[in-house]
């Protein structure tokens, strides 16, 4: 075998040798490569899911910021809005405040008028109370001299009536007495002759029977302005009389004779005294001795 067939097969073995080796490496290469190419392809599916897992993660986060944006915006709306209700109310607030500042400023103006005026009226209220007093007392006075006018006066009425029918009952027991004088000055010239024309003295009435002396009697029974007497026709009462009535000693007051009866008359009451009532049992007495 030549030399150049040697260098031949030994160049062929050198290159099956190199070719064996290129080619277990190309192998091992490559089953690296498929390792690799895999390793990297599930590192690819895992960062594309876990990218997907972001990517929803990130619409889920987006979503709920959208929501979050939208629940704000609401927010926003309804406090814009409460925040305009707030505003009228406070203008409100402020034109009612300025409005009653107004009127707190024109009550104190009228309290301050009102407080003049009741100092004024206080003023003349004191005045017109010690202008009162004083004819308050003046009418006290007055008030006690007409009580006395009036008890004087009631004892001069008192006086007058009796002192009137002493008069009167003078007057006709003297009427009485002429009547007499003339019917005895008839019978001692010869016999009765007619009176010479004598007349009665004016107001004056003749009284039948002619009582010469007091009548007494009492209040048997009162009615009213009505009394019941217990004399009568035989005691001498007639109509028209007038009775004083007393009751221990004072004077009560009148009543005058409306109906005779022998035993009993009625009386109207005509006249009382002040602070006198008339009673049954009162006394009861025409004329004086």
């Amino acid at each position: 075998m030549s030399t150049l067939t040697k260098v031949f097969v030994v160049l062929n073995c050198v290159m099956a040798i190199i070719l064996s080796s290129l080619t277990v490496a190309g192998a091992a290469g490559w089953a690296n490569t498929q390792e690799l190419v895999q390793a990297e392809q599930r590192r690819a599916d895992a960062e594309s899911v876990r990218a997907r897992q972001v990517e929803a993660t990130a619409a889920a986060n987006l979503a709920i910021k959208d929501d979050a944006i939208q629940e704000r915006d609401r927010l926003l709306a309804s406090a814009a809005q409460e925040r305009a209700r707030l505003t009228e109310q406070l203008a409100a607030l402020r034109n009612e405040l300025a409005r009653q500042t107004n009127l707190a400023v024109a009550a104190e103006a009228g309290r301050k008028k009102l407080e003049e005026i009741l100092g004024v009226q206080t003023a003349e209220l004191t005045n017109t109370q010690k202008q009162n007093q004083v004819l308050l007392t003046q009418n006290i006075e007055l008030q006690t001299r007409n009580q006395r006018l009036s008890s004087r006066l009631l004892e001069v009425t008192g006086q007058l009536t009796i002192a009137t029918d002493q008069v009167r009952n003078l007057t006709e027991k003297n009427y009485a007495l002429e009547q007499q004088l003339r019917e005895r000055e008839q019978m001692l010239a010869g016999g009765p002759r007619v009176a010479r024309g004598a007349e009665t003295p004016a107001g004056v009435t003749a009284l039948t029977p002619l009582v010469a002396g007091p009548i007494r009697g009492e209040i048997v029974n009162l009615d009213g302005r009505y009394a019941s007497l217990n004399i009568g026709e035989t005691s001498g009462v007639v109509p028209g009389m007038t009775f004083m009535v007393y009751r221990d000693g004072e004077y009560i007051g009148d009543v005058q004779i409306d109906t005779v009866h022998p035993k009993e008359s009625g009386a109207k009451v005509v006249l009382v005294a002040k602070d006198r009532t008339m009673q049954v049992g009162d006394r009861v007495v025409y004329g004086y001795e």
